[in-house]
C-alpha cells in the first residue's frame, strides 16, 4: 500500500536503500509487537517544502501484523505530533482505490477522503491504471479518535 507502482517481485535489497536514503525522506518510523518489526511510517514534507507544518505520510504494515495496524499507525501519528520539534500540525496521503483495508484503519484513524483523482496509480499487476484517494487529517482528527478508544 505504500509504493502500489513497485510490484513486490520488483523490489530489492538495493532499490528498497535507495528510496529511503533519498534526501525527500524526512523519517522512517517503524513498530514492533514482540520484539519483531510489524510496520513502518514514513514521512516526506509536504511538495517537498521544508517551510510547511504538514506532512505526506506513507504507512505500511507487515501481513503477518495487519490486525495491530491501526494501533500502531496510530501511536505513531501521536508520537509525531507530540515529541518533535518540526511541530506536524497535519497529514496527507495518497492511496490506491484497491487498497480498501488501508482506506479503512485510515478512517478509523480520523482520516478524510478528500479528493479522488481518477487513475493515480499505475498498477503493474493488473497492467493499469485505477482510481486514488487524497486523504488528510489533523491532529484533531487523530486525537479524537484516539480519545473514543
Amino acid at each position: 500500500c505504500l509504493f502500489s507502482e513497485i510490484e513486490p517481485d520488483e523490489w530489492s535489497e538495493d532499490l528498497y536503500i535507495k528510496m529511503h536514503n533519498s534526501s525527500k525522506t524526512r523519517e522512517t518510523w517503524a513498530g514492533y509487537v514482540n520484539g519483531q518489526m510489524a510496520g513502518v511510517a514514513y514521512l516526506w514534507p509536504f511538495q517537498g517544502s521544508w517551510r510547511t507544518r504538514c506532512a505526506e505520510i506513507g504507512l505500511t504494515a507487515f501481513r503477518p501484523f495487519f490486525k495491530h495496524a491501526a494501533r500502531l499507525a496510530r501511536g505513531a501519528l501521536l508520537e509525531i505530533m507530540h515529541h518533535h520539534d518540526y511541530a506536524i500540525r497535519s497529514f496527507v496521503g495518497r492511496v490506491p482505490c484497491p487498497n480498501r483495508h488501508i482506506l479503512n484503519m485510515l478512517d478509523t484513524l480520523g482520516f478524510q477522503r478528500k479528493f479522488k483523482i481518477p487513475e493515480l496509480f499505475w498498477y503493474t499487476r493488473s497492467q493499469k491504471h485505477v482510481d486514488g484517494w487524497i486523504v488528510f487529517a489533523d491532529c484533531q482528527d487523530i486525537k479524537a479518535t484516539w480519545e473514543v478508544q
